[in-house]
């Protein structure tokens, strides 16, 4: 029996972690989904097509390209060869290399509005980004600042946002800025609106009490704290503080975290959707 179509696509956002833009592509450009229409014309979503976004999304994350996914749910027994987040990898590593700043803003911006922000910054940027650092040729330097640039730019020009929960994000320690701004496209993707902070003395927030309007504060953990910094902090930020980034499983392991810790936004959600105030 199918389910009577109740969700407007802001709700089935929420409920799957897919942006309205990347679900209104999937209909018009693969017709992976067809949601009922109100009498002005607005999308309504049944639990069944929910049930087909989180299937999709299985097979996203296994390296299906979206073009490949309506064939596969189709199919009885699919099959599944090469990946799709390694081909995306190599043309932005080829674009990049080759100085073609036009060709990989295109790949970008194609990326961006066909997949969930959290799986193209897990499977394609923050990989490319690695790869970037670690070239070795005497245009190394050119390639990768013009590419991260380039990057930033259209990350910024993506955060459009204008409901939603206002999360804070803030960098402290050494970190280098582009990480608050892949911070900030992601919580888009979670539907959020964010807050940037820049790099942030914690001991200022007591001062900014009843300016900043914010639902929670994301700190990115760089290079340099010590323990006795995690115990001062503790008394100044605000109850609704998460701490995110690679460098917090070592500080972890030391014992010296007071606040919830997860390596990434979308991990926080998952493992403290109420205190994140995402539902």
């Amino acid at each position: 029996m199918v389910s009577d179509p109740k969700y407007p696509i802001r709700d089935v956002a929420r409920l799957t972690g897919i942006n309205p833009v990347t679900l209104r592509a999937w209909q018009r450009r693969y017709g992976l989904l067809k949601p009922a229409r109100t009498e002005k014309g607005h999308r309504l979503y049944s639990e069944q097509d929910v049930s087909t976004i989180r299937h999709i999304l299985h097979w996203l994350e296994q390296g299906v390209s979206i073009g490949q996914v309506k064939g596969l749910l189709d199919t009885a027994s699919p099959q599944v060869s090469g990946s799709n987040w390694e081909q995306a990898q190599s043309q932005l590593m080829d674009s990049a290399l080759q100085l073609n700043l036009g060709r990989l803003e295109a790949d970008l911006l194609e990326l961006a509005s066909l997949y969930p922000a959290e799986l193209i910054l897990r499977k394609v940027i923050e990989p490319w980004l690695l790869a970037l650092a670690q070239l070795h040729r005497p245009d190394a330097q050119l390639i990768e600042q013009s590419s991260r640039a380039l990057l930033m730019r259209l990350l910024h020009q993506l955060l459009t946002i204008k409901t939603g929960p206002v999360i804070a994000v803030a960098r402290v320690g050494q970190v280098r800025e582009h990480h608050a701004l892949l911070t900030q496209f992601e919580l888009q993707g979670l539907e959020c609106r964010s807050l940037d902070l820049g790099m942030l003395d914690p001991h200022t927030l007591p001062l900014a009490v009843g300016r900043l309007k914010f639902d929670a504060l994301v700190l990115i953990l760089g290079v340099g704290l010590s323990q006795s910094w995690f115990t001062e902090m503790d008394s100044v930020l605000p109850k609704r503080c998460f701490y995110t980034g690679e460098l917090g499983t070592i500080y972890q392991q030391q014992s010296w975290l007071n606040r919830s810790y997860s390596a990434s936004v979308s991990d926080i959600k998952r493992e403290h959707d109420a205190s994140f105030s995402l539902v």
